[in-house]
C-alpha cells in the first residue's frame, strides 16, 4: 500500500457531484453531494455545505462492487439502473447515478483511490469484507423473514396477556429488520436499527398515549443523523414529543407546530434566516396536507410546500428573490 498523503495533499478534489445513497442504518436512498479526494469520500446534504455529513476512508477500501456482487439486490430502487457498491472494512456503501457515463467515472476513481491507498482484493468468494451472500444463506433468511412477517402480522396470535401480546410482535418486528439488514452493517448501527424497531413497534402496539409519545420521541433521536449537535437534539426531542402530544390528543395545530419545530432543529444550522423561514412555511404546508380531508386543501398545501422548497433553494444559494428572473 502506497504511504498515506499528507492533508495538503488530500485538499486537491478529484470529483465532485450528486449520487444517491443507501442510509447504514435505515435503508432509504438519499440523494447527497459527494467530494471524491485521494483518501476519502466526503458527501454533504447538499451542494455548498460547509458541513459533511459523513467520510468514507479509502486508506479501509477493499474495491468497487458491481450490481450483481452486491447484496442488496431486492433493496434497489427502481430507478437505480446504473449503480455500485463501495467496500470498506466493516460495511460495504451502496449507491446508484443518474448518469451512466458518470457513475463508471465515479467508480474507475474510486477504485483508483483504493488501489493506490487502501487494501484492495477482487477475490471477491474469499474476501469476508461485502462477500455476496452464499444462496443456501441467502434461503435461509428468506425463510426467518417469512415466519418474522407471520407472527408479526399474524393478529390470532394472543398469549392472554395484552403486554406479553406486545412484546411478542416488537421482537418479531425487530427480528425481521436484524435479518434483513447488511450482512456487514457495524455492532452499532444493528443497535440503532434494533432500537427503531422496539419504538415503531412500541407505537404500533402499546395502547398508553405517554409511552407512544416517549418512544416516537427515541425513534426521531434514532433516525436523526450522527452529526447533529446536543443542541439540534433537544430541539428535536421537543418537536418530536409536541408532535407526538397533538396525534394522541387529535388535534392537528399541535402535530403541525411539532412537525414545524423538528425541521427546524434538523435544519443546518448556518441556513439563514429566510432559508428557515421557507422551511417553516414548507414544513407547515406539508402537516396541513397530511392532515386535512379537503382535497381542494391538499391541493393548495402541496402547491405552498413546493413552493417553499424553491424558494429555500434560492435563498440557499444567496438569491433574496428580489430579481426579475423567472
Amino acid at each position: 500500500m502506497a504511504e498515506a498523503p499528507t492533508l495538503e495533499e488530500t485538499s486537491e478534489v478529484l470529483k465532485a457531484g450528486y449520487l444517491y445513497k443507501q442510509g447504514g442504518n435505515i435503508r432509504n436512498w438519499k440523494k447527497r453531494w459527494f467530494i471524491l479526494h485521494e483518501t476519502t469520500l466526503n458527501y454533504y446534504a447538499k451542494e455548498g455545505d460547509d458541513k459533511e455529513k459523513n467520510t468514507i476512508d479509502f486508506t479501509k477500501g477493499r474495491g468497487i462492487r458491481a450490481k450483481k456482487e452486491c447484496n442488496i439486490d431486492d433493496d434497489w430502487p427502481g430507478n437505480a439502473k446504473h449503480c455500485f457498491g463501495v467496500a470498506i472494512e466493516g460495511r460495504t456503501w451502496y449507491f446508484f447515478g443518474e448518469d451512466p457515463s458518470d457513475v463508471e467515472d465515479w467508480k474507475t476513481q474510486i477504485q483508483t483511490c483504493i488501489d493506490k491507498y487502501g487494501k484492495p482484493n477482487t477475490d471477491w468468494k474469499n474476501d469476508t469484507v461485502g462477500q455476496p451472500v452464499n444462496p443456501a444463506i441467502k434461503i435461509i433468511q428468506a425463510i426467518s423473514l417469512k415466519m418474522a412477517k407471520m407472527v408479526r402480522s399474524n393478529v390470532d396470535i394472543d398469549t392472554g396477556n395484552e403486554h406479553l401480546n406486545a412484546v411478542g410482535k416488537v421482537g418479531a418486528q425487530v427480528a425481521e429488520d436484524q435479518i434483513a439488514a447488511d450482512p456487514h452493517a457495524t455492532p452499532q448501527e444493528r443497535l440503532k436499527k434494533a432500537g427503531t424497531g422496539v419504538a415503531t413497534g412500541i407505537q404500533e402496539n402499546v395502547d398508553n398515549d405517554a409511552v407512544k409519545v416517549a418512544a416516537g420521541v427515541a425513534k426521531d433521536q434514532l433516525e436523526a443523523d450522527d452529526g447533529l449537535t446536543v443542541e439540534q437534539r433537544l430541539a428535536l426531542a421537543g418537536g418530536s414529543a409536541l408532535e407526538g402530544v397533538g396525534d394522541a390528543m387529535d388535534n392537528d395545530a399541535i402535530a403541525i407546530a411539532g412537525g414545524v419545530v423538528k425541521d427546524q432543529a434538523t435544519a443546518d444550522p448556518d441556513v439563514n434566516v429566510k432559508q428557515r423561514a421557507a422551511i417553516a412555511v414548507g414544513s407547515a404546508a406539508g402537516g396541513v396536507k397530511d392532515a386535512t380531508d379537503s382535497e381542494a386543501v391538499k391541493v393548495v398545501a402541496k402547491a405552498v410546500e413546493k413552493g417553499a422548497e424553491k424558494a429555500e433553494e434560492k435563498f440557499a444559494d444567496g438569491n433574496n428573490g428580489d430579481d426579475n428572473e423567472h
